[in-house]
Protein backbone atom coordinates (compact mmCIF):
# COMPACT_ATOMS: atom_id res chain seq x y z
CA UNK A 1 0.00 0.00 0.00
CA UNK A 2 1.50 3.35 -0.91
CA UNK A 3 2.10 5.95 1.56
CA UNK A 4 -1.00 8.35 0.14
CA UNK A 5 -3.18 5.33 0.59
CA UNK A 6 -1.81 4.45 4.26
CA UNK A 7 -2.34 8.10 5.57
CA UNK A 8 -5.32 8.75 4.36
CA UNK A 9 -6.81 5.44 5.41
CA UNK A 10 -5.48 5.86 9.01
CA UNK A 11 -6.95 8.95 8.90
CA UNK A 12 -10.43 7.68 7.75
CA UNK A 13 -10.16 5.25 10.75
CA UNK A 14 -9.49 7.56 13.23
CA UNK A 15 -12.34 10.01 12.61
CA UNK A 16 -14.52 7.01 12.23
CA UNK A 17 -17.01 7.71 14.61
CA UNK A 18 -17.08 11.58 13.68
CA UNK A 19 -18.15 11.18 10.19
CA UNK A 20 -21.89 10.52 10.47
CA UNK A 21 -22.15 13.87 12.59
CA UNK A 22 -20.30 15.41 9.20
CA UNK A 23 -22.15 14.16 7.18
CA UNK A 24 -25.52 15.00 8.91
CA UNK A 25 -24.10 18.54 9.74
CA UNK A 26 -23.30 18.70 6.08
CA UNK A 27 -26.65 17.54 4.45
CA UNK A 28 -28.34 20.27 6.95
CA UNK A 29 -26.26 23.47 5.15
CA UNK A 30 -27.10 21.98 1.79
CA UNK A 31 -30.76 22.43 2.52
CA UNK A 32 -30.19 26.24 4.04
CA UNK A 33 -29.19 28.42 2.02
CA UNK A 34 -28.39 31.15 4.40
CA UNK A 35 -26.64 28.92 6.83
CA UNK A 36 -24.88 27.17 3.64
CA UNK A 37 -23.30 30.53 3.04
CA UNK A 38 -22.14 31.33 6.14
CA UNK A 39 -20.35 27.69 6.20
CA UNK A 40 -18.85 28.45 2.91
CA UNK A 41 -17.70 31.72 4.14
CA UNK A 42 -15.88 29.67 6.92
CA UNK A 43 -14.18 27.73 4.68
CA UNK A 44 -13.37 30.42 2.02
CA UNK A 45 -11.39 32.24 5.16
CA UNK A 46 -9.45 29.21 6.01
CA UNK A 47 -8.13 28.63 2.89
CA UNK A 48 -7.29 31.82 3.35
CA UNK A 49 -5.31 31.70 6.42
CA UNK A 50 -4.01 28.51 4.79
CA UNK A 51 -2.57 31.02 1.95
CA UNK A 52 -0.89 33.23 4.36
CA UNK A 53 1.11 31.08 6.29
CA UNK A 54 2.27 29.69 3.14
CA UNK A 55 3.72 32.70 2.52
CA UNK A 56 4.96 33.67 6.01
CA UNK A 57 6.62 30.63 6.58
CA UNK A 58 8.16 30.60 3.04
CA UNK A 59 8.90 34.40 2.67
CA UNK A 60 12.44 34.50 4.06
CA UNK A 61 13.70 31.48 1.34
CA UNK A 62 13.06 31.72 -2.61
CA UNK A 63 10.32 29.50 -3.20
CA UNK A 64 10.26 26.78 -5.35
CA UNK A 65 7.92 25.40 -8.21
CA UNK A 66 5.91 23.31 -5.82
CA UNK A 67 5.44 26.11 -2.81
CA UNK A 68 3.83 28.94 -5.56
CA UNK A 69 1.64 26.28 -6.73
CA UNK A 70 0.75 25.29 -3.62
CA UNK A 71 -0.14 28.99 -2.73
CA UNK A 72 -2.08 29.49 -5.90
CA UNK A 73 -4.13 26.76 -5.16
CA UNK A 74 -5.07 28.15 -1.68
CA UNK A 75 -5.96 31.49 -2.50
CA UNK A 76 -7.68 29.78 -5.74
CA UNK A 77 -10.08 27.87 -3.20
CA UNK A 78 -10.44 30.56 -0.56
CA UNK A 79 -12.02 32.87 -3.74
CA UNK A 80 -14.08 29.18 -5.45
CA UNK A 81 -15.75 29.11 -1.76
CA UNK A 82 -16.02 32.88 -1.46
CA UNK A 83 -17.85 33.30 -4.79
CA UNK A 84 -20.02 30.39 -3.79
CA UNK A 85 -20.97 32.13 -0.74
CA UNK A 86 -21.86 35.27 -2.17
CA UNK A 87 -24.12 33.94 -4.40
CA UNK A 88 -26.23 32.44 -1.69
CA UNK A 89 -26.19 36.40 -0.26
CA UNK A 90 -26.17 38.22 -3.49
CA UNK A 91 -24.25 40.61 -1.10
CA UNK A 92 -19.95 41.02 -0.03
CA UNK A 93 -18.95 38.83 2.73
CA UNK A 94 -16.28 39.42 4.66
CA UNK A 95 -14.57 37.34 7.58
CA UNK A 96 -15.99 39.15 10.59
CA UNK A 97 -17.71 36.62 13.26
CA UNK A 98 -20.85 37.21 12.00
CA UNK A 99 -20.20 36.16 8.35
CA UNK A 100 -18.82 32.85 9.43
CA UNK A 101 -19.18 30.33 11.78
CA UNK A 102 -17.09 29.82 15.09
CA UNK A 103 -14.46 31.91 13.28
CA UNK A 104 -12.43 32.16 15.92
CA UNK A 105 -12.95 28.78 16.39
CA UNK A 106 -11.40 28.13 12.70
CA UNK A 107 -8.81 30.64 12.94
CA UNK A 108 -7.63 28.51 16.88
CA UNK A 109 -7.32 25.48 14.81
CA UNK A 110 -4.78 26.62 12.32
CA UNK A 111 -2.81 28.37 14.87
CA UNK A 112 -2.68 25.50 17.08
CA UNK A 113 -1.95 22.69 14.61
CA UNK A 114 0.97 25.17 13.14
CA UNK A 115 2.15 25.97 16.46
CA UNK A 116 2.14 22.39 17.38
CA UNK A 117 3.38 20.94 13.83
CA UNK A 118 6.69 23.40 14.61
CA UNK A 119 7.40 21.81 18.20
CA UNK A 120 7.40 19.02 16.78
CA UNK A 121 10.50 19.10 14.71
CA UNK A 122 14.13 18.14 15.19
CA UNK A 123 16.54 21.43 15.89
CA UNK A 124 18.47 20.76 13.03
CA UNK A 125 15.53 19.95 11.03
CA UNK A 126 15.20 21.37 7.48
CA UNK A 127 13.77 25.05 7.24
CA UNK A 128 11.11 23.89 4.77
CA UNK A 129 9.73 20.71 6.92
CA UNK A 130 6.85 22.42 9.40
CA UNK A 131 5.44 24.39 6.37
CA UNK A 132 5.75 20.88 4.58
CA UNK A 133 4.60 18.74 7.78
CA UNK A 134 1.84 21.38 8.57
CA UNK A 135 0.49 21.01 4.82
CA UNK A 136 0.24 17.75 4.80
CA UNK A 137 -1.53 17.52 7.53
CA UNK A 138 -4.35 19.69 6.71
CA UNK A 139 -4.31 18.36 2.99
CA UNK A 140 -5.35 14.86 5.28
CA UNK A 141 -8.38 16.51 6.68
CA UNK A 142 -9.21 18.42 3.53
CA UNK A 143 -9.75 15.32 1.22
CA UNK A 144 -11.70 13.20 3.89
CA UNK A 145 -13.46 16.39 4.59
CA UNK A 146 -14.65 17.78 1.08
CA UNK A 147 -15.22 13.88 -0.19
CA UNK A 148 -17.97 13.95 2.34
CA UNK A 149 -19.05 18.03 1.39
CA UNK A 150 -19.11 16.70 -2.40
CA UNK A 151 -21.38 13.43 -1.59
CA UNK A 152 -23.61 15.80 0.53
CA UNK A 153 -23.77 18.69 -2.64
CA UNK A 154 -24.81 16.02 -4.91
CA UNK A 155 -27.36 14.17 -3.02
CA UNK A 156 -28.91 17.62 -2.46
CA UNK A 157 -29.14 18.36 -6.07
CA UNK A 158 -26.58 20.75 -6.08
CA UNK A 159 -24.78 22.29 -9.08
CA UNK A 160 -21.86 22.95 -6.61
CA UNK A 161 -19.21 20.77 -7.58
CA UNK A 162 -15.61 19.82 -5.57
CA UNK A 163 -14.36 17.46 -7.58
CA UNK A 164 -11.44 19.50 -9.11
CA UNK A 165 -10.52 21.07 -5.59
CA UNK A 166 -10.28 17.24 -4.11
CA UNK A 167 -8.54 16.50 -6.86
CA UNK A 168 -6.01 19.53 -6.13
CA UNK A 169 -5.78 18.12 -2.74
CA UNK A 170 -5.00 14.54 -3.70
CA UNK A 171 -2.02 16.19 -6.12
CA UNK A 172 -0.39 18.03 -3.55
CA UNK A 173 -0.50 15.65 -0.94
CA UNK A 174 1.26 12.61 -3.12
CA UNK A 175 3.70 15.94 -3.73
CA UNK A 176 3.93 16.63 0.39
CA UNK A 177 4.38 13.04 1.21
CA UNK A 178 7.39 12.49 -1.58
CA UNK A 179 8.67 15.27 -0.73
CA UNK A 180 8.68 14.90 3.35
CA UNK A 181 9.98 11.07 2.62
CA UNK A 182 13.38 12.75 1.51
CA UNK A 183 13.60 15.19 4.25
CA UNK A 184 12.80 13.25 7.37
CA UNK A 185 13.30 9.43 8.53
CA UNK A 186 11.12 9.60 11.36
CA UNK A 187 8.25 10.65 8.79
CA UNK A 188 5.48 8.01 9.70
CA UNK A 189 5.95 8.12 13.68
CA UNK A 190 6.27 12.30 13.30
CA UNK A 191 2.89 12.16 10.89
CA UNK A 192 1.19 9.90 13.89
CA UNK A 193 1.67 12.32 16.41
CA UNK A 194 0.51 15.33 14.34
CA UNK A 195 -2.76 13.20 12.79
CA UNK A 196 -3.80 12.15 16.44
CA UNK A 197 -3.14 15.77 17.66
CA UNK A 198 -5.10 17.41 14.55
CA UNK A 199 -7.60 15.23 14.94
CA UNK A 200 -8.75 16.56 18.10
CA UNK A 201 -8.29 20.02 17.09
CA UNK A 202 -10.79 18.96 14.21
CA UNK A 203 -13.18 17.79 16.47
CA UNK A 204 -13.42 21.01 18.62
CA UNK A 205 -14.13 22.97 15.54
CA UNK A 206 -16.77 20.83 14.19
CA UNK A 207 -18.39 21.13 17.35
CA UNK A 208 -17.72 24.84 17.02
CA UNK A 209 -19.24 25.11 13.89
CA UNK A 210 -22.57 22.87 14.77
CA UNK A 211 -22.67 24.59 17.85
CA UNK A 212 -22.62 28.43 16.07
CA UNK A 213 -25.40 26.63 13.41
CA UNK A 214 -27.83 25.51 16.29
CA UNK A 215 -27.43 29.02 18.10
CA UNK A 216 -28.51 30.51 14.61
CA UNK A 217 -31.32 28.55 14.08
CA UNK A 218 -32.67 29.58 17.64
CA UNK A 219 -32.30 33.11 17.23
CA UNK A 220 -33.97 32.82 13.59
CA UNK A 221 -36.81 30.81 15.69
CA UNK A 222 -36.94 33.87 18.22
CA UNK A 223 -37.41 36.70 15.66
CA UNK A 224 -40.01 34.71 13.61
CA UNK A 225 -42.00 34.45 16.85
Amino acid sequence: MTAPHWSIDALARQSADLAPLVQNQLAAFCGDSEKHALFLNTLSMMEHIGSRKIMASQSPVDPDHDTLKHLAEEARHAYFFKRAAEKFTAAKLDYADAHTFAGPSARAYMGRLDAFTAAQMAPDSPAQLPYLYMSLVVELRAIWFYRMYQQALATSGSTMSLKSVVAEEELHLTEMLDHIAGLDADMYARLNTLMAFEDGRFRSLWNAICDAANDRTDVSREAAE
